[in-house]
Order: structure tokens, then C-alpha cells, then sequence
């Protein structure tokens, strides 16, 4: 009998896209998986897609899942929302999934991911391999955070044939909330207040900022070659993704510690700079990006006063490197080109630097990567 599972499924005003959501809940219902229980949060939709949802959970065939729904009285957002989910579980629930409403399962996923974990004692989330909705491009394979903050999936927009490493285990930064995986006991011993996220980041400071609590707290976080699913993405957050990106930016650089911590002050002013200067052409965006930056740090501070200060040199992460930055400049134009050979561990012993190698731990050698690329490097804000 494999360990008691629950999925977390976050709904909110998805009526424009329903039937999607509709085919993301019955694949959540149809999963090769003997003992586990969906929770469906509803995040106060008020567009008529709950009560269709729960129609339809009260009308489903039949399946080995039994399924909760929970109504919050207001939009709390993915941490929120997760952070509802996560509390009306079952308590004898050993892993924990939280799941996008835009996101297709593949049936074997969940019990392919929770077997590798259960072999990986220090691992405490992990995530599979996510495509877009065409299922040949790739959304996430874990995800990564570099020296200069910015964060998103390895081999995001990257041709399946072309995201090296894909087929082995790896450490990543990360794992993706689109469909990310977690042990319960890892998220009630690392975590505030026992829940995986923070309340009030709302969106966007979540999934990369419970990956490097998790790797600061002693537990690992895992890419596994598994096949996740299909991610129709950004159908809820799309009209403000913008302002979260930065918010959470901002909040991250605020409790994250690289190197670099001396030129946040300057990075954030450029900011504002910036986005004053946006005023002019788009006063309204231009003012909620500004207005992103002081609620980010706001964010962060109270991040930072309930975990303390997080290191990114606990985590596998991307250098920020000469040639890397030149390339990051490329990454406005051209696809990312970041794939588990781009991140780096500084625990890893040297190796030739002629090589570009990855041991048996998923890791690859730091020497070997500086002259890989190209990649993202994060001199930008990778959502704009």
C-alpha cells in the first residue's frame, strides 16, 4: 500500500477557460494511485465557476478519490489558497501535491514522484517534467534561482530534444507550483507555522521561496524524470502578473543573500528609476510596478523576520558569470537556455574545467560551467 496522498486544486474565477479546468479536475480524479483524497479550494470566485465546479465534484463517476471542497470568504491568492488546502488535509497524509486548475495530469505522475521521494529520505518536494499545452515544449523541469534573483523554470520554452539532462534525477533550486510535491513532515519542521507558504505573499513568492527555505533547513529538493503534464499557463494571473513579478523580486532579494547583496540598494533604485520612467508612456503600469517594489520589500522584511535570512549557497543555483551577463542581454530577444547542466553547488569537488560533467548526485561542477551558456542570467525581470 503506498503512503496517503493529498492534492491540493486551486480554483479562481475560471470561467473563461472552465472546460480546461473541468478536464485538469477529472485528470486529477482518474490518477493510478490507490490511497489519496483531492482538495478543491475555491479562492471566493464570483464568475459562476465554482458552483459549476461543485456541481460537478458532486455529479463525478466513479473514483478511488475522495474530494473536499473549501470556500474561502476572500481571494487569498496561490500561497493563501495552497495554505487553506494544506490545513483541511488529512492529517495521515504523508505527501501533500499542489496543483494549478490549468494544469493536465498525467495518470502515472503522482505515483511515480511520491516512489522516488520515498527513496530519497532528505528530499522534502519535488516536481516531474511539465510541458506547455502543445506537449512538445517545456514549461519546467524544477526550477532554478540565480545569483542576481530572478527565478523560473529550467528549460523553460525549450524544445523537449533540446533540455540536456531531462532523462536523470537532479537538485534543483526549486520545485514548480504548478505540480509540486511535498512531504508533510519536511513543510512541518521547516516551515512558519507549519504551512508551506506565507500567507500574505499572495502570488509569486511561493514555490522559489519554499525551495531555498527547504535547502536552508537541511532538506533537498528534487527534478525527477517524470512525465508531470500539460500546462495551459498564466490563464488566472495573467492581467496581473506584472506587479507580483516584481513584488516578489523585490521581497527575494530582501531575504536572500548572494554576493551581490551590496548592490540591491542600487538594483532596487534602478528600478524605480525605470519604472518612473514607464510613467510616461503607461502611467498605470508604471505606477503599480513602483508600487510593486515597496510592497516587495515590505514582503521580504516580514519573510526574513519569521525565517531569518536565507542562503542562495545552500541551494543549487545559477552563477551570475562576465559571459553570462552578455547573454542575459540575448535573453530579451531569444529563448531561455537554461537546463540542469547551468546550475551549480559549491560543495561539489573540482573537476576538469574542459569537461562539463554531472555526478552522481545530479550536480554539476562548478568549474566545468564557465564557459558553458548561453543562459539567463537575470539582469532583467524574466516575466516582462
Amino acid at each position: 500500500m503506498r503512503p496517503k496522498a493529498t492534492l491540493v486544486w486551486l480554483n479562481y474565477n475560471s470561467s473563461s477557460f472552465l472546460g480546461l479546468a473541468l478536464r485538469s479536475l477529472k485528470s486529477l480524479l482518474r490518477l493510478d494511485y490507490e490511497d489519496y483524497e483531492v482538495v478543491v479550494v475555491d479562492n471566493a470566485s464570483n464568475d459562476g465557476s465554482f458552483e459549476a465546479i461543485k456541481k460537478f465534484v458532486e455529479g463525478r463517476g466513479p473514483s478511488k478519490a475522495e474530494v473536499k471542497v473549501v470556500r474561502s470568504d476572500v481571494n487569498r491568492g496561490y500561497s493563501g489558497g495552497m495554505n487553506l488546502g494544506w490545513s483541511a488535509r488529512d492529517p495521515e497524509s504523508k505527501y501533500v501535491a499542489f496543483l494549478n486548475n490549468d494544469l493536465i495530469v498525467e495518470p502515472d505522475s503522482l505515483r511515480e514522484i511520491v516512489e522516488y521521494m520515498g527513496a530519497d529520505e532528505d528530499v522534502g518536494a519535488a516536481s516531474g517534467l511539465i510541458f506547455f499545452g502543445d506537449g512538445r515544449t517545456i514549461y519546467s523541469a524544477g526550477g532554478f534561482v540565480t545569483e542576481f534573483w530572478s527565478a523560473r523554470g529550467i528549460c523553460w520554452n525549450v524544445p523537449c530534444s533540446e533540455c540536456h539532462g531531462k532523462e536523470r534525477p537532479h537538485y534543483v533550486t526549486y520545485a514548480d507550483g504548478a505540480y509540486m510535491v511535498v512531504k508533510a513532515d519536511a513543510i512541518r519542521s521547516a516551515c512558519p507555522d507549519g504551512k508551506p507558504f506565507i500567507d500574505e505573499a499572495f502570488l509569486y513568492f511561493d514555490d522559489y521561496f519554499l525551495g531555498l527555505l527547504l535547502w536552508n533547513r537541511g532538506y533537498k529538493v528534487r527534478y525527477y524524470p517524470v512525465k508531470a503534464g500539460l500546462h495551459y499557463a498564466r490563464r488566472t494571473a495573467k492581467t496581473v502578473s506584472y506587479y507580483y513579478a516584481a513584488r516578489a523580486e523585490a521581497a527575494l532579494m530582501t531575504v536572500v543573500e548572494t554576493r551581490f547583496k551590496a548592490v540591491v540598494p542600487a538594483r532596487l533604485l534602478s528600478r524605480l528609476v525605470l519604472y518612473s520612467l514607464l510613467c510616461a508612456i503607461d502611467g498605470t503600469r508604471g505606477r503599480a510596478l513602483a508600487r510593486a517594489v515597496y510592497d516587495g520589500l515590505r514582503l521580504g522584511s516580514f519573510a526574513k523576520r519569521k525565517v531569518g535570512t536565507l542562503s542562495l549557497y545552500k541551494a543549487p543555483y545559477v552563477r551570475l558569470g562576465l559571459k553570462y551577463s552578455i547573454f542575459g542581454f540575448r535573453g530579451l530577444r531569444g529563448k531561455v537556455r537554461v537546463t540542469h547542466g547551468d546550475l551549480v553547488h559549491p560543495k561539489l569537488r573540482p573537476q576538469l574545467a574542459s569537461t562539463k560533467s554531472v555526478d552522481s548526485s545530479g550536480l554539476v561542477d562548478f568549474e566545468s560551467l564557465r564557459c558553458s551558456g548561453p543562459a539567463w542570467y537575470g539582469l532583467f525581470d524574466p516575466f516582462s
